[in-house]
This record gives C-alpha cells, structure tokens and sequence, in this order.
C-alpha cells in the first residue's frame, strides 16, 4: 500500500514540482559538499599551525606567505615615515650637542684663514645649519633602511639579495668620498685659495660661504663614491655587465674628468687630476666586483 500510494503521488506532482524539487536536493547535497571543503580547509590550516608551533618555524611573513593590502602597505608607509622623522630629530639632537665641535673640524682644513661673520645672528645660523646637515648624514642609513624594508615585500628573492649590501655598503662608501675630500683634496684647495692673493691683499673669509662650500663639497664626494654600489645593483638587473663596462671605459673616464671639473671649485687642475683618479679607480673596482659577482 505504501509504495503503491507514493507512485500515485509521483504521478500527482506536476512537472514544475518534480523541477522544483530535484534543484533543492541538488542545493542541498552541494551545500554539504561545501561544508564539508570548508571543514576541511580549516583543518588544514589548524594542522599547518600545529606542525610550525611543534617544529618551531616562524610564520610567513609579507611577501612569502600573506599579500598585503591597500591599506597594510598605507599603514606601513606611515609608520615608516614617523620613524624616519624620528631618526631625523634624533640625529639633529646629537648634532646640537656637538656642534661646535664639528665647525671646528671643517674649519681644520683651513689652516690659518681667519673667519669673520657680517651680522650677529650669523655664528648661530651657521651652527643650526651644520647641526641639521650633520643630523641628516646621521639619519641617513636608519631611512635608507625603511625604505627599503617598504619595498622589499614587493621584490623578488634576487632582487631581495640586493637590499642587504645597499643598507651596509652605502654611509660606508660615503664616509670613505667624504674623508677622501677631507683629507686628500681640501687641504690643497683651500691653501691655493688663500695663498693666491698673498702680500697683495688681505682674505677676510665668511664663515657661511666657507661652511657652504666645504659642505657641498664633502656631499658631492659622497655621493660619486656610491659609483661601485650604483653599477653592481645595475649588474644585478642585467643592464650592465663587466664586458660592457670594459668596452666603454673611454667615456668612463671623459665623464669623469666632467664630474671631477664640476664638484671641485678649485681651478688648478691638481684637485681635478685628484678627484678624477679617484673617480676611475672606483670604476675600475666596479668592473672587478662586477667580474667577481660573475656578470
């Protein structure tokens, strides 16, 4: 009777019914299929969690194992912004506490050229400005250091390979321009500029434009001594290579002796000669570490 009674109600249902009732046993057999994924998701995950807390392991960081949105990188630029300014007044703090102890060290080059300043306030702007530049050149590996730490995420493990000698070699290579500046090209410099009108006239130097110029001069050194950093990073991209270096090592030095005519003010050639050799050795010691690296 029982059989015979539900075939009679199959019969009864229209064909819509059947339609109707067939996609709901459809949606409810995938709606436990995806319960049943997601059960299972979840498990995977919790047994990943489990295996990296027994075996130790670090979770994965941005970049390796979790991609970071809009708002996490907008985030990360913020905070990496405020911890530079802080770096920045740290540095400029430090610098105001020895300040006259710098002046006195870039007035060392000067030998006996007597310093006079043209209004009163001009001994304390000239001490503010030495104090902030000094402040940045302090600051200056920790920003270079969350620069990079902001873009590392979006690069690759090669490009990453790069990052690490960029942070340590960069104030190294600068402190060395600077003190080759210091120690190798001033002295002779500013001698010549003293000597030049010696028992003719009297030289009564400004301190602000003596403080400019040897400022501005020690920066530019800085800067053409990342030369090495600045080709092997390039080497690394594929864009040069040490048999291209080799092939144009001409224009190598053409452009040094513009660069060396351009950062000295000194208008012997002796400084030039100096900074352009300096120039050409830096290049030549790219074209080895570029041959060592084996590009």
């Amino acid at each position: 009777m029982t059989s015979e009674t539900h075939a009679e109600d199959i019969e009864q249902k229209s064909p819509v019914e059947l339609v109707s009732a067939e996609a709901a046993a459809a949606a409810l057999e995938e709606d436990a299929a995806d319960s049943k994924d997601s059960n299972g998701t979840a498990l995977s995950l919790l047994s990943d969690a489990l295996d990296r807390e027994k075996n130790n392991e670090p979770e994965p960081k941005d970049g390796e194992g979790h991609v970071m949105s809009v708002i996490e990188h907008l985030e990360e630029l913020r905070m990496g912004i405020i911890r530079s300014i802080l770096a920045v007044v740290i540095g400029v703090s430090v610098a105001l506490i020895f300040g006259k102890d710098i002046l006195r060290i870039l007035k060392l080059p000067a030998g006996n050229i007597q310093f006079q300043a043209l209004s009163l306030e001009e001994p304390i702007l000239v001490y503010l400005k030495v104090s902030f530049y000094s402040g940045l050149v302090i600051a200056a590996p920790f920003i270079l250091n969350e620069l990079c730490r902001f873009i590392a995420p979006g690069l690759t493990v090669k490009e990453r390979k790069i990052v690490l000698p960029i942070v340590i070699c960069s104030p190294l290579l600068f402190f060395a321009g600077a003190s080759f500046a210091y120690f190798c090209v001033l002295p002779s410099m500013l001698h010549f500029f003293a000597s030049f009108g010696e028992g003719v006239i009297q030289v009564n130097q400004r301190l602000d434009f003596y403080i400019s110029l040897v400022s501005s001069f020690l920066l530019y050194m800085g800067l053409c001594f990342q030369l090495p950093l600045l080709i092997c990073a390039l080497s690394f991209t594929g864009l040069v290579t040490s048999h291209l270096l080799l092939k144009f090592w001409r224009y190598a030095i053409f452009v040094a002796g513009i660069v060396a005519a351009v950062v000295t003010p000194d208008p012997t050639a002796f400084s030039m000669l100096v900074t352009m050799a300096a120039l050409i050795a830096l290049y030549g010691l790219s074209i080895i570490l570029v041959k060592f690296m084996g590009k």
